[in-house]
């Protein structure tokens, strides 16, 4: 988002007391960007959840035997960790901790 170019204006209703504790922290000019900004990092927000919740239920034990307790899920991740500090000692760079 964060395009700013083209604008619309848009008439919302608050209650009182949020009105009010936005105006108390936000300057006068300020409150369109707020609203924009506090508006992008909602949606990112719900879109984060939407896809999450389509996404629950996806993993199977029975897909990923190798993977079922979090003493393999460590090892797995260990072994992902040891091929990068292996290529990153190739490289001359920093190994992974």
């Amino acid at each position: 988002m964060g395009g700013r170019g083209k604008t619309e204006k848009v008439s919302v209703t608050l209650p009182k007391d949020l009105a009010g504790e936005i105006r108390s922290i936000v300057s006068q000019g300020e409150v369109s960007s707020f609203f924009a900004e506090a508006l992008e990092h909602y949606l990112a927000y719900r879109k984060q959840k939407v896809a999450l919740e389509k996404g629950f239920g996806a993993w199977k034990n029975e897909s990923h035997p190798d993977l079922v307790n979090p003493e393999d899920s460590t090892a797995y991740v260990r072994s992902i960790r040891e091929v990068d500090n292996e290529r990153l000692a190739r490289l001359g760079g920093i190994s992974a901790k």
